[in-house]
């Protein structure tokens, strides 16, 4: 009877053991869940403070200037379209030809090619003025001097969207000495190509010399451009600059 009770004893202590012990486990992987829980919220707080102060360490990026730099990554980029081709941009490669570039129909899936900013008439508008200075390295010999281009007239077709044609006044700079200043202007005419961010000018019968100039606004903006000068006829280039809007 005694062995009895001592067995039935040792029994409740042992069942009593073990829900102690499975109560303890459960306790303690709630502590630790916890624990984690806490340590991860910590975690996230520090590094919401990080992404604050790096806030205040420069003022966000404008559109313009993210448009710069996309302009900068694409011209290095190898040119995936070819020929009087332009690429609709986007995830999927796809281009169209510069002809059907601001026509009034969505040639790209996306509709790039119709986009108001790759349409807009800002950069022939009359009154538009691009100053730059010229680097002669052929054709003649001439000092670096002020160049100043300025649009007079822009007409764009209904019936043919891809490009404006345009009339401007080119003035070059030759001295700023006021004591002795000389300027040598003359008027010319060309188009401007949509697709391309293209402006082309061709000198008057007038012209004392028969170079052409072409610009590309290729900096993401209408108001910065890299233009060539050539010779008529050879299509030699003369002479580089780097124009920017004034």
């Amino acid at each position: 009877m005694w062995s009895r009770g001592v067995i039935l004893l040792l029994t409740l202590a042992a069942a009593a053991l073990a829900f102690d012990r499975d109560a303890a486990k459960e306790k303690l992987t709630d502590f630790r869940i916890r624990s984690q829980n806490l340590h991860v919220d910590e975690l996230e707080g520090e590094l919401e403070k990080l992404e604050h102060s790096f806030d205040k360490l420069s003022a966000p990026l404008e559109k313009s200037e993210v448009d710069r730099l996309r302009a900068r990554v694409l011209r290095i980029q190898p040119d995936p379209c070819g020929a009087y081709k332009v690429s609709c941009g986007g995830d999927n490669p796809e281009c169209v030809h510069n002809l059907l570039v601001c026509d009034g129909v969505n040639d790209c899936s996306n509709a790039h090619d119709e986009d108001p900013f790759v349409c807009s008439l800002d950069v022939v508008r009359v009154g538009s003025t691009f100053t730059g200075v010229t680097h002669w390295s052929s054709c003649k010999e001439a000092h670096d001097h002020t160049t100043v281009i300025t649009i007079t007239a822009s007409y764009r077709s209904k019936y043919f969207g891809p490009r404006a044609w345009v009339r401007a006044t080119v003035t070059n700079e030759l001295s700023e000495d006021p004591r002795d200043y000389k300027q040598s202007s003359y008027n010319a005419k060309g188009y401007f190509v949509f697709a391309s961010r293209k402006l082309v000018l061709i000198p008057d019968g007038d012209a004392p010399d028969r170079f052409s100039t072409s610009c590309a606004f290729h900096f993401g903006d209408y108001d910065h451009a890299d233009c060539r000068v050539l010779q008529e006829g050879s299509g030699n280039e003369c002479a580089k600059l780097r124009v920017n809007r004034s």
